[in-house]
Order: C-alpha cells, then sequence, then structure tokens
C-alpha cells in the first residue's frame, strides 16, 4: 500500500505488538474503540497480502489468520480452549529423510495444538 491510511497503520501496528498471527475478528476487536469498521480491516488485510507485507496464516477448521511477512521460517502454536494462534520460533530441522523416494519436498507447515499458558493458568 503505497500511501497508508491512519487505520491501515494502526491494523499493521496492532499486528506487530501483538507478535502472534491475528484473524480479522481479532484485529478488529483489537481496535473497536479506534473507529476501525470490519470491512476496513479486511479490506487491508488482503492489501497487504497482496502487498506482500502480511503472510496468510491457514490452519484447518480456523479462520485465516495474518503475521507480518518478514518473519524468519517458523511454526505455529493452536489453543484448543480459547483458539489463538501462537508462533513457534524454530524448526524441528531436515524433513527430507520423511519423504517417500522419488518425492520432493517444497515446504511444510507445523501447527502444535494444546492449551495456552493463559488458559491453563
Amino acid at each position: 500500500m503505497s500511501t497508508r491510511s491512519k487505520h491501515a497503520q494502526r491494523i499493521l501496528d496492532t499486528i506487530r505488538e501483538q507478535g502472534r498471527p491475528l484473524s480479522a475478528d481479532e484485529v478488529r476487536e483489537l481496535l473497536r474503540d479506534t473507529g476501525v469498521g470490519q470491512a476496513t480491516v479486511y479490506r487491508v488485510l488482503s492489501a497487504f497480502e497482496q502487498d506482500g507485507e502480511l503472510r496468510r496464516v491457514d490452519l484447518p477448521n480456523s479462520p485465516s489468520r495474518y503475521e507480518v511477512a518478514d518473519l524468519p521460517h517458523h511454526h505455529h502454536f493452536q489453543c484448543d480452549t480459547c483458539g489463538r494462534v501462537y508462533d513457534i520460533h524454530g524448526c524441528p530441522g531436515n524433513l527430507n529423510s520423511m519423504v517417500p523416494d522419488g518425492f520432493t519436498l517444497r515446504s511444510h507447515d507445523i501447527t502444535l495444538r494444546g492449551t495456552c499458558e493463559k488458559c491453563a493458568g
């Protein structure tokens, strides 16, 4: 987005400040007192994804979430209780040994599931 509106900047700042992938509803809830509407959130998230500033995180049976695109390779943890998604820094390493003979590994995504600290407490 070449010229950012105040709302667009707030949305991007919110995702950066939270430090975890956020759904459109989570962004809207965090910005509910700022006048940023639902349509604006969806439009801005889509534009930032197209521009390469945000990356979409898709998990089964869950709404899409967005995180800043400049993060190094990492994986995710999803809480079974609240549904929030958190970044897991690092990777188990070379997964080529698990790929069947003759196959080529292009990429991988690992999502751990359980209970987050907030819900466990």
